[in-house]
């Protein structure tokens, strides 16, 4: 099998589910293929599939695409579009079961919602992999500022079929002044071409003005989408939308009905849609404000958009490297390390490490009697279990002592200075003698097999952070001698309270975080979180500064994702927290919360988290300018051009910086010399050699590729090199471990993306400084 993805893109050049796919093959460097009966038989194929592509019927349609999958020899991912759904009608049997055809062809699948994944539900007879990767958003091509003067018209974009909106566009504009006119931008679906002229009766009747454009070329849908008043959506059955993205990368915020899918497409590009009521009277409301108001049917220039075209591709090229199945490396000790995040990639290990189980506890006699009852029933060794108490400062110290002669039991004490959960961890940790630690709060009662299941993982993989699955129940009325008999099913247990919704959402998405990214750090929560002590200690333990509640299990998920850490849920490892959701038992107490998101956003250096404008101590970007061969005015000019990106510091490195560097004055705090001494905290590190300039964004265009090692040519004697503080921490890690230098590793690992700077808006030549930033 070669191991290079190609894409099979078939259909008409039009049509969006071809343009997406092309757009998609560019950004990742696929090779496209456009006849299915030419595919190559050993090489990976990704398709991307609509029935009314691939035939004139469903049936046919699955036919086609069967016989070419039966013939190929290497894997087959998909994605499949315009995703069957009830309101097909008659259709709706025949589409299902083409759909589910395919989709057993595939070894993976890609929907483009979550509504859609939801969708699939109702195809499916089968678990599948199924994937969400949103369909991207294209960058405006002329700046906000260049907005013009725009025709009095309502427009609908795309294919012109029933069910579209068109017609209930036109019912709702029955309020508006008759010098409003309506536009149809696109053509006629196969098979529903009179709907033209019916639109123009309709319109005709009004008194009103009705055109339809054809089709446009994409050389001049951007001038022709914000040459309009009024930008519609109004596809009321919407699974995924190419035409909603096309409005909003025209620079456009168009008029959408609220429903499943704009809600999630609000959630992921805040701000970006003007959602109305799910009617044509609501759709009416907003046309006449929109016509009032026409700056609101303009992209705010905040708004940030997800994902782009290079993070869409990014999560594509992550799909298919793992269908190329990069392979563990094995440890001399018999464990593994493992590519980016793929703990399956994990062998199973005949190990029995020892682990410290850490209890945090205040004031919960009660309750910690609960959780020592529940670990003397653990299937795990007792021997093998050590237990440390780590009381957080109560007047009277826990009793233990009923439960000494079953386990082995130390309890570590700290003085009353503020809810400090984070200093009772490490205080716990401190005093923990195991190869494993096992984060567990007084309150947070593990079912039997918690420790075995939690183990089967961090015994292979030393550099595992697992979470656990934290289920509720109301144990008021618990007692230490009931819990055998729950556990068992001979008594009944406990009334089950509502498991939280976002975390379970969380872990589905990303597979149990085996897709995991940076932000995936929200779904490790310290009551129910294990990792190796080499790797605790590496990362620097929890921060001991955190007093109050909640933040702390966040900042150290973080910290230990740029460490080089593997995010894993462990969903057999259940462990029941006494009592609701923290945002149940309080409300979802807004100004607490704040409180705690502003004392994070200057540890994590996740963009979500921070304010925009403001500079942090730690910055999220770490650019390294070599001064070699440059003058006091171009090493300005690269210095400048680096700093029009947002959170980002600059360190000057090299024999001649600091004379280089003086005649600048005191210009900037974000700029130092010589190399950092740690940036262990920053999410990369970029290192610049030559006369080179960035152009605005070009940082961040290299950071959504997803690489974590990217070289960028920029010709001559300039060049870029970007590494993510994740990639380099785990290659020192285990380099001399497994006998290879840490590039290797690290390619190994991570694989190593080159490209150009043209792509990015790189460049190198004759300098100067703009003094402008």
């Amino acid at each position: 099998m070669t191991g290079r993805v190609h894409h099979l893109v078939a259909g008409p050049p039009e049509h969006g589910v071809v343009r997406c796919a092309r757009e998609l093959a560019s950004a990742t460097a696929s090779p496209v293929i456009s006849d299915i009966e030419q595919l190559p038989l050993d090489t990976p194929i990704h398709v991307h599939f609509t029935d009314r592509l691939f035939g004139g019927t469903a049936p046919e349609a699955a036919d086609a695409f069967v016989a070419a999958a039966l013939r190929h020899r290497a894997p087959i991912t998909v994605t499949v579009h315009d995703v069957p759904q009830v309101s097909d009608g008659r259709a709706f049997e025949a589409r299902k079961e083409c759909y589910r055809r395919v989709i057993d062809c595939a070894s993976a699948v890609v929907v483009s919602s979550m509504h859609e994944q939801l969708l699939l539900e109702d195809v499916l007879d089968r678990r599948a992999d199924v994937r969400v990767i949103p369909l991207p958003i294209g960058s405006a091509t002329q700046p906000t500022e260049h907005r013009g003067t725009t025709r009095r018209v309502v427009a609908v974009l795309g294919f012109v079929y029933p069910g579209k909106g068109h017609e209930e566009v036109l019912g709702a504009m029955k309020s508006l002044d008759t010098d409003v006119g309506f536009l149809a931008i696109g053509s006629a679906s196969a098979g529903h071409g009179s709907m033209i002229d019916e639109l123009g009766c309709v319109a005709t009747n009004s008194d009103r003005s009705f055109d339809s454009t054809g089709f446009v070329p994409d050389a001049d849908l951007d001038e022709l989408l914000r040459s309009i008043a009024v930008p519609v959506a109004f596809h009321r059955h919407v699974s995924a939308s190419g035409s909603i993205n096309s409005w909003i990368a025209a620079d456009r915020r168009p008029l959408v009905p609220r429903g499943r899918y704009v809600e999630e497409m609000e959630s992921n590009s805040p701000g970006a849609l003007w959602i109305h009521e799910n009617s044509v009277d609501g759709l009416a409301a907003a046309l006449s404000e929109a016509l009032r108001n026409p700056d609101k049917t303009w992209q705010d220039r905040d708004v940030v958009h997800y994902p782009t075209l290079p993070q869409a591709a990014a999560l594509y090229s992550a799909l298919f490297d793992e269908q190329c199945a990069q392979a563990a490396l094995g440890l001399p000790d018999g464990r593994w390390v493992v590519p980016n995040n793929r703990w399956d990639l994990v062998p199973s290990v005949d190990r029995e490490p020892h682990v410290s189980v850490v209890i945090t506890y205040f004031r919960q006699q009660r309750q910690l009697e609960l959780v020592l009852a529940a670990l003397a029933l653990q299937t795990y060794a007792a021997s093998r279990i050590q237990v440390i108490v780590a009381d957080d400062g109560s007047d009277v110290a826990p009793d233990v002592d009923v439960f000494r002669s079953t386990l082995d039991i130390t309890v570590v004490r700290q003085a009353d200075l503020g809810f400090r959960a984070a200093a009772a961890r490490n205080l716990g940790a401190s005093a923990s003698e195991g190869e494993v630690l096992c984060f567990l709060d007084a309150d947070t009662v593990p079912e039997p097999g918690y420790i075995a299941e939690t183990v089967k993982l961090l015994a292979a993989l030393p550099d595992a952070l697992t979470v656990g699955r934290r289920r509720h129940a109301d144990m008021s009325a618990v007692r230490a001698e009931d819990m055998a008999g729950w556990f068992s099913g001979r008594s009944v247990g406990p009334p089950e309270l509502t498991e939280p919704q976002w975390l379970r959402d969380g872990y589905a998405q990303s597979r149990d975080l085996l897709d995991a990214d940076r932000r995936s750090y929200r779904y490790v929560i310290s009551a129910v979180m294990s990792c190796s002590r080499e790797l605790f200690d590496e990362v620097g333990g929890f921060d001991g500064t955190f007093v109050g509640y909640g933040g702390e299990d966040w900042d150290f998920a973080h910290r230990a994702y740029d460490a080089g850490a593997v995010l894993a849920h462990m969903s057999r490892a259940v462990a029941w927290h006494d009592g609701p959701e923290w945002a149940e038992r309080t409300g979802g107490d807004r100004e607490r919360k704040n409180a705690e998101a502003l004392m994070l956003s200057s540890r994590i250096t996740d963009p979500a988290a921070r304010t925009h404008g403001l500079v942090y101590a730690v910055a999220e970007i770490v650019v390294v300018v070599d001064s070699t061969g440059h003058s006091s005015a171009s090493l300005l000019a690269t210095v400048g051009s680096v700093l029009h990106e947002r959170d980002c510091a600059v360190w000057i490195d090299g024999v001649d910086a600091a004379p280089l560097r003086a005649p600048w004055g005191d210009v900037d705090s974000r700029i130092h010399l010589g190399r950092p001494s740690d940036t262990g905290r920053s999410h990369v590190v970029v290192d610049v050699r030559g006369l080179v300039v960035f152009g605005e964004g070009a940082v961040r265009r290299m950071l959504a590729t997803g690489a974590d090692r990217l070289t960028v040519d920029v010709g001559g004697t300039g060049a870029v090199e970007l590494r993510s503080s994740r990639s380099s921490a785990r290659a020192a890690r285990w380099a001399g471990a497994l006998g290879r230098t840490p590039e290797d590793v690290t390619r190994a690992l991570f694989g190593h993306m080159h490209r150009t700077g043209v792509e990015f808006g790189v460049s190198t030549g004759e300098l100067q400084p703009n003094l402008a930033w």
